[in-house]
């Protein structure tokens, strides 16, 4: 799915379609993530503009998952601009297409609701997310696990943070057997944050 297009010219040379109807789709979903979340940045000290995340999210996917289908790429894009941007699954549907929407719409966490119980519906509903949604899920604590080694949340404690990797590890629970790259790769980034965080606390740091 991946691979370059091409096509062929009068001169009989084949040139890479660069523009392929891949690339257009995940651009136009940077494009549409970029924008609704222009005013936002990652929690920790380094301040990056939150669209390196979602980024992150896409790029994990095609890394562990090269033959996902782009639909499930884009949506990993724009995985947090309904929960964060008020954007709309409508709205979303008719800049791309239901699918990307619905994907989008199951990973949304609803803002109404307490901290506490969002946190608790994730992993109720984990097990009944599509597969997209779930290697979406995946991929997205990937994300945010590994963040607690390069770019810890502003004020977050080792307490708070080996809370967060144990409520990731529950969340992804039903989703590992979309991706066993994904999950492997879960394990051991949970693995070194707890160590290191452990080593900090042991060393007074």
């Amino acid at each position: 799915m991946l691979a370059v297009a091409a096509i062929k010219c009068d001169s009989g040379l084949v040139l890479p379609l660069l523009f392929s109807r891949l690339m257009q789709l995940l651009l136009k979903s940077v494009d549409f993530a970029a924008r609704a979340h222009r005013d936002q940045c990652r929690k920790g000290p380094a301040h990056e503009p939150y669209i390196n995340h979602p980024i992150e999210v896409s790029r994990l996917i095609i890394e562990c998952e090269p033959h996902t289908d782009e639909y499930v790429l884009c949506a990993a894009v724009l995985h947090d601009v309904i929960e964060d941007c008020g954007a709309t699954r409508d709205e979303i549907a008719a800049c791309f297409n239901e699918m990307i929407a619905d994907i989008v719409l199951e990973v949304s966490d609803d803002k109404a609701l307490p901290r506490d119980e969002r946190k608790a519906r994730q992993i109720e509903t984990a097990p009944h997310l599509s597969n997209g949604a779930k290697l979406v899920r995946l991929a997205d604590k990937v994300a945010n696990v590994g963040a607690m080694l390069t770019d810890t949340p502003v004020g977050w404690d080792r307490e708070q943070i080996l809370r967060y990797v144990d409520w990731a590890e529950a969340v992804i629970a039903p989703c590992r057997a979309v991706s066993s790259g994904l999950s492997d790769r879960f394990d051991a980034i949970a693995r070194d944050v707890r160590a290191w965080h452990t080593e900090k606390e042991e060393a007074g740091v």
